[in-house]
């Protein structure tokens, strides 16, 4: 069940319902039940990978606490069996697959295998966050390990798939559930689920549909450069609606039993450079690699600037292998370590020369942001890296005028990126609307009864009119 189905809506409200009217101590048993629920109603075989996962994790966890003097040994020990266990269940079909095109190309036989399931939907996101219990363990923050607190952190279902990537000693504290129930706590996570169905189906499906038309390998031969630098713009609005909607979706379910998940985006594309697009965009990523990776690495070359150019551009491309298998991935993240290193050494140039900082300058780089964070998004769509860099020409060298597709489609991505033009002081205006009505009683109750009874069921009338029952979150095939 996709988070924006109606099955899961239709079982969403009683699951919250059933939560609140059980016992404290029953609580945490009866959300890791619907969660396994959750996942195996995609699969019932995926929910034996986490398992798995965790079962060989936990004795870890347990000796990286019990026994300081062994920690790098067992922490290593660690490392490699999630690895292991990522790569058999996420390569396994893809290595399979391309060795019997190649005996078929040698008129041999084909490998056959018992194995057969394909990669776990969230693999990628929940092996990441047994990988921070190990960094943590080892490094004296976290204190416990009882398994079922280490499951349930694992399978804990709104963000079991797609994230956000969570710490253990963030959600470890939450996890008895025994918050009190409160009314403005359910408006807060209504209101971020409205949100998040309505990003969904009204911009990132209607979108998606242009975007898939226009990305077809014989579409990208005739494509004008007004065209892909529309497609280009259009799948980077399409990405942002379509994670962020999962990530509102995750938020607002988890506040509707008490929970408080981190946010994941920030109005990345007001971002004014590149370091600070990562700061804005998928946040709970780009905290995990900056923290568990990044900074790891560049403390053993203090500050050194070459080793540090080297381990962005490394750094990046370990970023983009994540998201898939494909090249495409690759240059997207040596795309974008590409742009940090050229910021870090603008910066390196301002403090060595003592160039004043202009506001032309700021405004150049605010230019340079979007219009780079555009172009990496066609590695990363293309279909392959032949379709991406004969785009990539056309945007920025064999030009060609003219448009190909329907002119809704060029007013849609216009006024998508007007929204987003606009969206901080919208969401401003919002945040002190809800302020000035939970201040006050007759406030809260004319919110209750009145302001978002209306707006919801707009909103939802909205997302039934636009819903593609075919089109999946795009975060869950990485």
């Amino acid at each position: 069940m996709q988070f924006n189905s109606y099955s899961y809506l239709a079982l969403l409200l009683p699951t919250v319902a059933v939560f609140w009217a059980l016992p404290v101590a029953l609580r945490r048993w009866y959300v890791l039940a619907v969660s396994i629920a959750y996942y195996a109603s995609w699969d019932p075989a995926f929910t034996a990978v986490p398992l798995l996962l965790c079962i060989g994790v936990q004795p870890i966890l347990q000796k990286l606490i019990a026994q300081r003097a062994h920690a790098s040994r067992y922490f290593w020990c660690g490392i490699v069996l999630v690895l292991a266990i990522f790569s058999f269940f996420r390569y396994t079909d893809l290595l399979v697959t391309n060795l019997n095109a190649v005996l078929a190309d040698l008129s041999a036989a084909p490998l056959k295998t018992a194995f057969h399931m394909g990669a776990p939907l969230g693999l990628s996101f929940y092996a990441f966050e047994a990988i921070s219990c190990l960094i943590d363990a080892k490094q004296g923050r976290m204190k416990n390990s009882r398994f079922s607190n280490l499951y349930l952190f694992i399978m804990f279902w709104p963000h079991l798939m797609a994230g956000p990537i969570l710490r253990f000693r963030e959600l470890l504290p939450q996890l008895d559930f025994a918050r009190r129930f409160e009314s403005v706590m359910l408006l807060r996570g209504l209101d971020r689920l409205v949100w998040g169905l309505l990003q969904k189906n009204l911009v990132a499906n209607t979108l998606g549909t242009w975007v898939d038309e226009g990305f077809l390998h014989n579409a990208v031969r005739t494509n004008t450069t007004v065209d892909n630098w529309t497609l280009a713009a259009a799948f980077g609005l399409q990405i942002y609606f379509d994670f962020a909607a999962y990530s509102n979706l995750a938020i607002g379910v988890s506040q509707l039993i008490g929970i408080t998940l981190p946010e994941n985006f920030r109005f990345p594309y007001h971002a004014h450079t590149p370091p600070e697009f990562w700061n804005r965009w998928h946040m709970t990523l780009s905290r995990w690699i900056r923290d568990y990776v990044f900074f790891p690495i560049t403390a053993r070359f203090r500050g050194a600037p070459l080793p540090l150019y080297v381990s962005l551009l490394g750094v990046m491309a370990l970023v983009g292998l994540w998201h898939g298998t494909g090249w495409g991935f690759v240059v997207w993240g040596v795309m974008h370590g590409a742009y940090l290193v050229i910021y870090r050494i603008w910066e390196n140039s301002l403090r060595t020369r003592r160039i004043p900082r202009a506001r032309l300058a700021g405004f150049g780089w605010r230019v340079f942001t979007i219009i780079a964070v555009t172009a990496a998004w066609v590695p990363f769509r293309a279909t392959t890296c032949g379709d991406a860099w004969q785009m990539l020409a056309s945007m920025f060298g064999r030009w060609s005028f003219g448009i190909s597709y329907s002119l809704n489609f060029y007013l849609m991505v216009f006024i998508v990126a007007m929204f987003c033009a606009v969206e901080p002081i919208l969401a401003l205006a919002l945040n002190r609307l809800h302020s000035s009505l939970e201040r006050c009683r007759a406030g809260l109750a004319l919110s209750w009864y009145f302001v978002r009874p209306l707006l919801y069921g707009s909103a939802l009338l909205v997302f039934s009119m636009f819903d593609d029952h075919s089109t999946q979150f795009i975060y869950l095939q990485f």
